[in-house]
């Protein structure tokens, strides 16, 4: 059979054929038509006479779906269990219980991960059974068994710390208060940090978020954690990007807020700032922190310049910011 003339009837055909899913051959096949004729008028009608080859897409990861919560949440920086402030802790959580708040946003250094940090040792009392780099080799093996052998292998290390001082003893203490709250809420979702950030530091190996909840014994789905220093949260028409950024400058949360078009609540710098970015529309919030600063070792021990830090928390409630600090009226917030 002699292929038909392609005319322009035909050409049209050649490119709903193939914008329809069918490949060259298919297309050659239905229409007789050889498979570089086809080709050629496709590409002639696409604008495209030569390089009938396509670049592919990248098979990588796009890192462009943060954590998103709708609706009012009380936002968490720098709590850095378990050398968190209790007292200002469970003042924050009342006044979020009063207000009917059940999301939280933990705005990086959920947990301070003191024992593998990169600080110099401390002056202490006693000594650990484990040493640092054993904990380490512990951890990243626990890490990759099975669920039931991981906790098994994580209680047989905590068994052997002695001090307070060491990985599992650590661990054992922020699995206790991060229990007490998850029981306060509803929805949570963990924002990365640099003090989870000290764990892959420690195994020297990449890992997966969602490790630190099996690690801690916290559900998935009610907690939700991913690869992210930011997440973002709508409530009352309003967007606030809750980030814990690599810069902890005065200047950082108004940089950002400019940069983003978005309210930018910031955790890290423990500094507690209220501003706006230039054009007045998008609030550039620093928190402060959530930890007792008296119980981490570099920050008490010994005297260094720093800019002052406070203890604070936000909650979001119809797109309205509440900075909470230690000199409100928690009595008559809870009214309110």
């Amino acid at each position: 059979m002699p292929a038909p003339k392609v005319n322009n009837k035909l050409k049209r055909e050649i490119v709903r054929l193939k914008q329809s899913g069918r490949t060259f051959a298919e297309i050659a096949e239905e229409l007789h038509l050889a498979i570089g004729t086809v080709k050629t008028h496709y590409y002639l009608n696409q604008g495209q006479p030569t390089a009938p080859q396509r670049i592919p897409e990248s098979r990588y990861v796009r890192y462009d779906k943060p954590p998103t919560l709708e609706g009012d949440a009380l936002v968490l920086p720098d709590v850095e269990v378990p050398f968190h402030h209790a007292e200002f802790l469970n003042q924050v959580i009342d006044l979020a219980d009063a207000w009917g708040i059940r999301q939280v946003i933990c705005a990086g250094d959920l947990m301070h991960m003191d024992s593998i940090s990169g600080w110099e040792p401390n002056w202490s009392v006693g000594t650990s059974k484990l040493t640092e780099q054993d904990e380490a080799r512990l951890l990243a093996l626990a890490l990759s068994l099975p669920a039931s052998k991981r906790d098994a292998l994580l209680e047989v290390v905590t068994r052997a710390g002695s001090d307070g001082k060491d990985f599992s003893d650590e661990m054992g203490q922020a699995r206790q208060v991060l229990t007490a709250l998850d029981a306060c809420f509803d929805k949570f979702v963990w924002i990365m940090g640099n003090h989870e950030g000290r764990l892959l530091r420690a195994i020297n190996s990449p890992v997966n978020p969602s490790e630190l909840l099996n690690l801690m014994q916290l559900e998935q789905g009610k907690w939700e954690i991913a690869p992210y220093y930011y997440g973002l949260l709508k409530s009352g028409g309003e967007t606030f990007r809750i980030t814990h950024p690599k810069s902890a400058a005065d200047n950082a949360a108004r940089a950002l807020a400019s940069q983003y078009h978005q309210h930018i609540l910031m955790g890290h710098s423990h500094k507690m700032m209220f501003d706006w970015d230039a054009s007045g529309k998008y609030a550039a919030v620093q928190m402060g922190h959530l930890v007792d600063e008296m119980r981490l070792a570099y920050a008490a021990q010994r005297d260094a310049r720093r800019n002052s830090h406070k203890l604070g928390a936000v909650i979001v409630r119809d797109g309205y910011i509440w900075l909470l600090n230690e000199h409100v009226d928690w009595a008559r917030l809870r009214n309110l």
